[in-house]
């Protein structure tokens, strides 16, 4: 009867210490397992509320790129990361998006070169427009003062014409004439110069919508600067911060994680319990 007894404790003891033991060993084992690491890697801890997706944003500036992290890890679930697991990151990856986004920020810089080249043009055009503008309005001013200077002289000479339209001695009729004649030329010059100043006038205008298209030309120059300026900020930024990771990862090494180091406990203390109750029931029969 004792025998039996202690044969049930002992198989009630040894359950529960492989009921715990196994728990601890499931709950602990790493559902990331890093492959061997090299120094085109990297191995990080994984942080409350990070996903592959996330890390490989921060890492790699990619987050497509999360697939390849299979390549130097092996996942249970990749959907499923827990704080406290390792993950190793290629470096090399990380390189390369250096070198690219380096590439891209060179391409950029250039393109504003080009563009402040283009504005600078397209605000000379403007300064030559503007000023040919400014000469143009002044030569209608002028030409509309002459103008009204021919009216109002011709408008004088009607007057006299008018006065001595009744006379009819020899004196009158020469003036007369010399008057008509007098009119005769206003009348042309005020033709030429209306010509003139319809002439002055298209230039104007035309003049006023090159302006108009070149402020416009201007404007979008201006924008697209600005939208460069902010992508090669944002590039730097995302290179410095690249290079800052690849600078922390240089002498890293894997260490044991808290719940490997867990795991390992535990099972030596259900092996030590089981150990002691196979003493404990043996000494016991043996009475």
């Amino acid at each position: 009867m004792k025998i039996i007894r202690g044969t049930l404790k002992l198989a009630l003891i040894l359950y529960i210490c492989a009921t715990l033991s196994g728990v601890y060993v499931l709950s602990a084992s790493a559902r990331i397992t890093p492959h061997d690491g090299d120094d085109d890697t990297m191995l990080i801890t994984i942080e409350k509320g990070d996903t592959l997706w996330d890390l490989c944003q921060e890492y790699l500036k990619d987050p497509l790129q999360w697939r390849e992290l299979s390549k130097y890890n092996d996942f249970t679930n990749p959907h499923l990361i827990y704080p406290g697991e390792k993950l190793r990151i290629p470096i090399a990856m990380a390189k390369d998006v250096v070198e690219i986004a380096e590439a891209d920020l060179a391409k950029q810089q250039e393109e504003i070169q080009n563009l402040k080249a283009e504005l600078a043009e397209s605000e000379a055009t403007r300064d030559r427009l503007e000023s040919e503008i400014k000469a143009l309005n002044e030569s209608m001013a002028k030409l509309k003062a002459q103008l009204k200077a021919l009216e109002d002289s011709l408008k004088s000479q009607e007057k006299l014409m008018a006065a001595v339209k009744d006379s009819s001695d020899g004196v009158s009729a020469n003036i007369k004439k010399a008057l008509e004649a007098n009119k005769a030329a206003l009348l042309e010059k005020i033709a030429h110069l209306d010509e003139h100043l319809e002439a002055v006038a298209s230039m104007l205008e035309e003049q006023q919508m090159k302006a108009a298209e070149t402020h416009a030309a201007i404007e979008a120059i201006q924008a697209d600067v600005k939208m460069f300026l902010t992508h090669v900020e944002a590039n730097q930024k995302a290179i410095n911060e690249v290079k800052m990771i690849l600078e922390n990862a240089k002498g890293v090494h894997e260490e044991i994680s808290t719940s490997k180091r867990a795991l390992v406990f535990l099972t030596t203390v259900a092996a030590g319990i089981g150990w002691f109750a196979l003493n404990t029931i043996g000494g016991r029969s043996g009475e």
